[in-house]
């Protein structure tokens, strides 16, 4: 009984989190679910055949192990291209031809395993079952049962250069994605992609995992409770990713529409450049409240004034220390471009050469000072109390942050 629960656990868990998937796909299209949903598949079909083969179905194994060996080249890429939904503003499924070589190995697989078996007799095709798939080996295998060996052969070669390119390409993307919500906002805990990068690492193992227990033969596994070491580490990934991928926004999304925000406001800009006549009327608006302030005897501009003559850095940081913007939950770099006059190329390109700094540090850093002088002030609050008063969303980000800028 315990025995066949996990032969089935991971085939039960992908098809639980696969239904689920399609289910939430039913009421709003999700780019990144939607990718989500055919790893899933993929993963569900392959399991599948786990299944099969466990089970001793001997005469479904020609047809499972067809869409096995299609579904094993797939997930990985798969979940590549979901991993460049969730972290490209331009993700690799934009590209035809990226995605027809992504899964052209997965494919030809398919068919090449699909077209040796058709040519294999009922004799091969045990020979194949009993030698290569049940001990591991190729000894005494001939003609077409040793070339659909040979074809498993290549066919894991492929899968270990695939794990390496998903690993390599995945942390690089996520790594750039996070350097890009740094330039664009205060609060990035609940927009990480970190939990990525350990399921990555999780998957490798799983992997070499897998591969072992293909090495010495799955023989030593049928029949044993060691059947549930791999059943458990497969179904617990395989459902951390379901559960997170059915929580996760798609970051990449909102910073899509900004980008097209912010190139039609680079647009108006360059327009603008060339008409020196607007530009000096413009000019002069922005000097008449300084100049009322001068005719009333007012040297400076009351708290909360921006005086758009100053330069960009200098209104900024009028902005956090006059007005306390540093203290909104969730401050986007957008906002504060907006209420500058100006667009966020703009006031990331002046951050960084002014401070060296991304959005989100600066913004933090005022934070982290302003927690110091509530904590002296205030010895009575809590560290929950002063991380809202700060602006932070849960008291983690901001016991994360007050490691790292204090």
């Amino acid at each position: 009984m315990f025995l066949s629960l996990f032969i089935s656990l991971p085939m039960i868990v992908c098809g639980v989190i696969t239904a689920q998937l399609a289910l939430a796909l039913r009421h709003k299209t999700d780019r990144p679910r939607c990718w989500l949903f055919a790893w899933g598949l993929a993963t569900t079909l392959l399991y599948t055949g786990h299944y099969i083969f466990f089970s001793h179905m001997n005469r479904l194994i020609p047809w499972s192990d067809t869409v096995y060996g299609m579904c094993n080249l797939a997930v990985y890429p798969l979940y590549l291209i979901y991993i460049s939904e969730l972290a490209d503003t331009k993700p690799l499924s934009f590209n035809r031809w990226t995605i027809a070589a992504l899964l052209c190995p997965s494919i030809i697989c398919g068919g090449v395993f699909g077209v040796i078996y058709a040519m294999m007799s009922p004799e091969q095709t045990e020979a194949f079952l009993q030698i290569y798939l049940n001990e591991g080996t190729k000894e005494g295998l001939s003609d077409w049962a040793m070339t659909l060996a040979v074809a498993h052969d290549i066919c894991k070669v492929i899968f270990s250069l695939e794990v390496v390119l998903v690993m390599v390409v995945g942390v690089r993307k996520v790594r750039d994605y996070h350097r890009k919500i740094d330039l664009l906002y205060a609060d990035t805990e609940e927009r990480s992609l970190h939990w990525v990068n350990i399921i990555l690492v999780i998957l490798v193992i799983t992997s070499v995992l897998s591969l072992v227990v293909n090495r010495i033969g799955r023989q030593w596994f049928e029949d044993s409770l060691w059947m549930a070491l791999p059943s458990f580490t497969f179904s617990s990934v395989i459902f951390a990713i379901g559960w997170i991928g059915l929580r996760r926004r798609p970051v990449a999304r909102e910073i899509i529409r900004q980008n097209d925000m912010a190139e039609e406001d680079d647009i108006i800009e360059q327009n603008l450049a060339g008409k020196a006549v607007v530009d000096e009327a413009e000019n002069l608006i922005e000097q008449i409240p300084e100049l009322v302030f001068e005719t009333q005897g007012v040297t400076e501009a009351p708290t909360g004034h921006i005086n758009k003559g100053l330069p960009l850095m200098e209104r900024l940081a009028s902005l956090m220390e006059e007005q306390q913007l540093y203290l909104r939950h969730d401050l986007k770099l957008d906002e504060v471009a907006q209420m500058l006059g100006t667009n966020r190329t703009y006031l990331i390109n002046a951050l960084n050469e002014a401070t060296g700094m991304s959005f989100k540090e600066y913004v933090n850093r005022f934070r982290i000072a302003f927690a110091k002088k509530l904590m002296e002030e205030h010895p009575e609050y809590s560290k929950n109390q002063i991380a809202s008063l700060c602006g932070y969303t849960t008291p983690s980000s901001f016991y994360r942050n007050w490691k790292r800028y204090q």
